[in-house]
């Protein structure tokens, strides 16, 4: 069921993209060629992208380069856009990697330093949420730019010196799930600490190291994960705003360049594997969570 399930949502993804950009009043035709061109050129171009074939017939192709990755080549310089958006997914995967890095750190941190600290982590997480993405953007660019050594990124992950360079732009990308999922990770563990059997491990000697360890973190982990699933199209979401503050080459600003350019092949191709990459994420963390709570596996069977 779940298979036929993302295999309709892939479908549905790949339908609405072909609508969309087929409704478009805009000939690609003529954006290739310019608006000095002949009329009888961009007939011969429309001729060749298949353009002048029925709608249905251009989504049967259209279905079928999709399914194979064959995306053509870019409407505006002819690049290879499979490679093109390939290459620029690596970039913020990695970005949105770091940024993940950064809630898990900061998730562990909270539940290490135990309930007396937590209206502190309350007042943190407060000024994580209230602040908007684009404005801590702009005001760690600008700290960035001033104090930060590694100002410069090559176009991709070659270096060390690029890893740095991400590592601030990835920090601000993580503030606000970062907070979310903390205030989730907090309340879990408070509810799970007045449970009866907390109770009674304390009852038995055990120490609140080993009861935070052992209970809290386990019962807590699987509503940090589902949490986690919903934020992590939202990490890709706002890579976008801070690749374009921070001038990372990554799906954003191929995004914003296609946009600007009307190159619709490119933006074809960057909305279906970002549709495919959500439906990714979902299905990694549903084969994870019985990973993490056998449970979940034997009510799924019942």
């Amino acid at each position: 069921m779940r298979l036929i399930y993302y295999t309709s949502l892939l479908l549905g993804i790949i339908l609405f993209t072909f609508i969309l950009f087929h409704v478009i009043p805009a000939d690609p035709a003529r954006i290739m060629l310019g608006p000095n061109a002949d009329e009888s050129q961009v007939k011969i171009v429309r001729k060749e992208l298949g353009l002048d074939n029925p709608l249905h017939l251009q989504f049967r192709n259209f279905l079928y380069k999709t399914i194979t990755f064959d995306f053509g080549r870019s409407y505006i310089d002819g690049r290879t856009i499979y490679e093109e958006v390939l290459s620029k997914f690596k970039v913020s995967l990695f970005l949105v990697l770091l940024a993940t890095f950064f809630i898990f750190l900061y998730s562990i941190a909270i539940v290490l330093i135990g309930v007396r600290f937590y209206p502190i982590v309350d007042k943190i997480n407060f000024l994580f949420i209230s602040t908007p993405t684009f404005f801590s953007g702009v005001i760690i660019a600008i700290f960035v730019f001033l104090f930060y050594p590694f100002t410069s990124f090559s176009g991709a992950i070659h270096s060390i010196a690029d890893i740095l360079y991400l590592l601030p732009p990835a920090f601000i990308l993580a503030l606000y799930p970062m907070a979310i999922l903390a205030r989730i990770l907090k309340q879990e563990i408070e509810k799970i600490n007045k449970s009866t059997f907390i109770t009674a491990a304390r009852a038995f000697g055990f120490s609140e190291t080993q009861i935070r360890l052992r209970h809290s973190i386990r019962n807590a982990l699987v509503p940090f994960i589902a949490a986690l699933s919903n934020q992590l199209p939202m990490l890709f979401t706002g890579a976008f705003i801070i690749e374009i503050i921070f001038s990372i080459p990554g799906v954003g600003s191929l995004l914003i360049k296609s946009i600007l350019h009307k190159d619709f092949p490119m933006l074809e191709a960057v909305v279906i594997l970002n549709g495919l990459q959500f439906i990714g994420i979902n299905l990694m963390f549903e084969f994870l969570y019985p990973v993490i709570d056998p449970r979940i596996r034997s009510a799924d069977a019942h």
